[in-house]
């Protein structure tokens, strides 16, 4: 049976609710502080329901079960004001604003113009539909060729898997593809070359979308940090000094880190990255994960021995393929938070907050969409922060809404031209921490 979850300071025991976005967004708040992850979910719902239903959950915070898994969460990151009418959202003023402008001047008139829902408006729209029915379509033709060993489908074949996944695999994990959340969990099984949901949901969306950049609450600060510091909360290391020239072969490894090794890492410390305490789970589902993990293991990187003729071919069908995909990863998500103008920052607002931590850039013309499908969106990633649950598609109608309401509070917008721009952000910020 689920457990309570803090909302607010207020318990909730919502094992009983079914929630529209399914079971496992209320297993992700399950005996934390949600208070985040529910604020950033709900940007666009009608405050009156949200506290109605809140209020057929709420319990007395006195009862035995109303433990948190991190005494972390004993103390709010964020400052959320307090208020007495119902009807109130307890965010800023900036984040008010950001909200209405984006549901007034974007959201309802794309749901007058689809005449749908605003939730089915924030998803997925039939134009994006085809273009992901395209790149399965360009993933699945590479296949044949793949399991046959031709060589053109070692390059291709993990290049239209990333095209595909990046632009799936990622929404679903924040529920932002369909409003059916049977659809959004099927898109976080998609990502075999990359992660498993269970490990995505602890760092991704649990710790780094609802505390980006917070020291020892975002395990992303601590990726790799024997090798690389991309905090000054981190101590320096000998090995730092050198991480402007040694960060590709923690490129070429990264998703197979996170999809083979983290998991132990997680298992065995009850915690991802010392940043996620592991949620509570039955015996029966660790075993479904390992065995999920060994399968896929095997599906990836053994069958080619026992396949090809050669061990030199099979070798490199299991690890070129696999080294791609880490590549297209680490160059669409690094470039997003750690820079020196994004790092080592803090704001009490978690909406200003997340806009400090994060740079957006999309290069004009087609360029610019090449680099949006590249990434899955990831580009905007400051608009993703801000509405995580709206689906990424939608990001770069509402950019400059969010930042013309930005330039009105006085909160900074960071941005580059473009990638190549990003990328030298990133580099320069390496360089910057190699230093003690």
């Amino acid at each position: 049976q689920l457990k309570p979850m803090k909302i607010h300071n207020k318990w909730y025991d919502a094992s009983q609710f079914e929630h529209p976005g399914g079971p496992v967004m209320l297993k992700l708040g399950e005996s934390r502080d949600a208070t985040a992850m529910f604020e950033a979910h709900h940007p666009f719902t009608n405050r009156l329901y949200l506290e109605s239903v809140l209020s057929k959950y709420r319990i007395d915070a006195n009862r035995a079960d109303c433990t948190l898994l991190d005494s972390s969460d004993e103390l709010s990151v964020f400052e959320w004001p307090t208020t007495k009418a119902q009807d109130s959202t307890p965010v800023s003023e900036f984040a008010l604003d950001l909200r209405k402008n984006v549901l007034e001047l974007y959201l309802k008139p794309e749901a007058k113009r689809r005449n749908v829902s605003l939730l089915d408006a924030a998803k997925t729209t039939p134009t994006r539909r085809l273009v992901l029915l395209g790149l399965f379509c360009l993933f699945i033709a590479t296949l044949p060729g793949f399991f046959r060993g031709e060589w053109w489908t070692v390059i291709a074949a993990p290049l239209a898997n990333w095209f595909f996944i990046v632009n799936v695999f990622h929404d679903g994990s924040h529920f932002a593809l369909s409003r059916d959340w049977r659809v959004n969990h099927l898109g976080t099984y998609t990502a075999w070359y990359f992660s498993s949901p269970l490990v995505w949901y602890h760092q991704h969306v649990i710790g780094h979308h609802a505390y980006p950049n917070v020291p020892h609450r975002d395990p992303d600060l601590y990726h790799n940090g024997t090798f690389e510091r991309h905090t000054k909360t981190l101590k320096h290391r000998n090995l730092h000094r050198h991480q402007a020239y040694t960060w590709l072969p923690i490129w070429i490894i990264g998703t197979f880190a996170l999809n083979f090794l983290k998991p132990i890492q997680l298992f065995t410390t009850k915690r991802y990255n010392r940043a996620v305490t592991l949620m509570q789970m039955p015996a029966s589902r660790v075993a479904q994960h390992i065995f999920g993990r060994v399968a896929t293991f095997i599906g990836l990187h053994l069958w080619q021995f026992l396949v090809f003729d050669t061990w030199c071919k099979a070798l490199a069908f299991s690890i070129i393929p696999a080294a791609i995909f880490s590549v297209c990863f680490m160059v669409s998500s690094q470039v997003n938070h750690l820079t020196d103008d994004n790092v080592d920052v803090f704001s009490s607002d978690y909406y200003k907050h997340q806009v400090l931590t994060a740079q957006s850039f999309m290069e004009p013309g087609i360029a610019g969409w090449i680099t949006f499908l590249f990434t899955g969106g990831l580009n905007l990633q400051i608009e993703h922060h801000l509405f995580p649950c709206l689906n990424h598609c939608h990001l770069p109608y509402i950019r400059p809404i969010v930042k013309a309401v930005c330039k009105k509070h006085g909160v900074p917008y960071t941005e580059s031209s473009g990638l190549v721009e990003a990328l030298g952000k990133y580099f320069s910020h390496l360089e910057t921490l190699s230093a003690a």
